[in-house]
């Protein structure tokens, strides 16, 4: 009879049967998911019992939604959604979330404009008066898209955007001249691009840069990574937005902290062939601080303090 009882009070140490975190993040062919995914596998190898799982979604919207609703205790989110629910501005003005907190930042999302290598344009300026792609209407591609062109002085109804449903054959047949996307590289429709047709990236510096940065804490300057893509021999200077991990303030101090230590411990063992890899922010210090949009959550912090007094930090 011992060995009955023996068994039984194995099944029921703590953490054996630690509960399974769900993580909002987008559809299960996007860089979110997979992202989430990388990161709950390293948490449970660090940690057994800090088992999470991604759950698809719509994306930064929906998952914020579900956050506020508590049918999800986390999600990724990108940082410029995050800071307009966390102030209640945009498409949050009636349901602000000022409970939202930061855990950290995956990866930086820069904004990417495609055109052809053999086509006319150039410049941004010369995006007025073609026939492109910046997302649907109320994506966030959309929205970084129209900040781009406002700091340009150009309004949405002086622009001739399409909604195509194939990005790579629109751009490489002619049907449109370029198209937007906020992702983490590498990303499969660029690359599908590039083996129909010649492809390269318009810059966004300069002047431009500065102002649509200036005062915008969701916004960074980045770029898009050399030679992850044929012919593009050289970086292409952009800005981003950060892919941020979040939770709510009424969740415990030590969950948080727990799942941040589990996740990022062993980011070493990180699966370089998961898409955005080459967008992953690899060191601690630019996973808090000014990349996030919104107050850190206590939990967290805890685990980067820990760091610095380490001197890791």
């Amino acid at each position: 009879m011992r060995t009955p009882l023996l068994l039984l009070a194995l099944l029921w140490q703590p953490g054996l049967h630690a509960a399974m975190l769900t993580i909002g993040t987008g559809g299960e062919q996007g860089i979110y998911y997979q992202v989430i995914k990388e990161f709950c596998r390293l948490a449970q190898k660090s940690d057994p019992g800090s088992q999470c799982k991604p759950q698809a979604s719509s994306g930064s919207i929906e998952n914020l939604h579900l956050l506020q609703t508590g049918d999800i205790p986390y999600a990724l989110v990108q940082s410029d959604w995050l800071y307009q629910a966390s102030n209640g501005t945009g498409p949050f003005a009636q349901k602000p979330q000022p409970e939202l907190r930061t855990l950290f930042a995956t990866h930086a999302e820069p904004f990417t404009i495609v055109v052809r290598a053999d086509g006319d344009i150039t410049t941004l300026a010369q995006l007025k008066l073609a026939p492109i792609d910046m997302g649907l209407k109320h994506s966030g591609t959309r929205q970084t898209a129209l900040a781009l062109f406002n700091a340009l002085g150009t309004r949405e109804q002086d622009l001739d955007l399409k909604s195509v449903a194939n990005l790579s054959e629109a751009l490489c047949s002619k049907q449109i001249d370029a198209y937007g996307l906020v992702m983490g590289h590498p990303n499969r429709i660029v690359l599908e691009t590039a083996k129909r047709c010649a492809i390269r990236f318009l810059p966004i510096e300069g002047e431009t840069r500065d102002q649509l940065i200036k005062g915008v804490k969701y916004y960074q300057r980045s770029q898009v990574p050399a030679r992850i893509y044929p012919g593009n021999l050289k970086a292409t200077p952009t800005f981003a937005i950060a892919a941020t991990l979040v939770t709510n303030a009424a969740t415990p101090d030590e969950d948080v902290y727990r799942l941040t230590k589990a996740m990022l411990s062993r980011q070493t063992s990180f699966n370089e062939q998961t898409y955005g890899y080459a967008n992953l922010f690899h060191k601690a210090r630019n996973k808090m601080g000014p990349v996030l949009s919104v107050t850190q959550h206590p939990g967290a912090a805890k685990y980067f303090e820990e760091l610095k007094a380490a001197g890791k930090l």
